[in-house]
């Protein structure tokens, strides 16, 4: 577990795939992280997604634009060779 006041930032994606990606190499290296999902768009977007759909009769997962940008973080002393395992040296 990567505690909060230990934690550097190491990648920010908003691809799902790509945060797989990231979750697999660090797991085979044996490197602890942890990943915060951050919602994307503001509450006046959401809105506007609920009022569309209700107005049309249709579900708000049809109109629902919200996005995600997840966060990877890891430990301080674990950085640079988190670093050398995604992107090389």
């Amino acid at each position: 577990m990567v505690w909060l006041l230990n934690r550097k930032l190491l990648a920010t994606e908003s691809d799902p795939q790509q945060v797989g990606h990231i979750k697999d190499r660090l797991q085979r290296a044996g490197i602890a992280y942890s990943i915060d999902p951050l919602r994307g768009g503001s509450a006046f977007g959401q809105a506007r997604d609920a009022t569309m759909a209700s107005k049309a009769g249709m579900r708000y997962s049809m109109f629902n634009t919200t996005t995600f940008v997840y966060r990877v973080y890891v430990r301080r002393r674990d950085y640079t060779r988190a670093r050398e395992t995604l992107y090389g040296k």
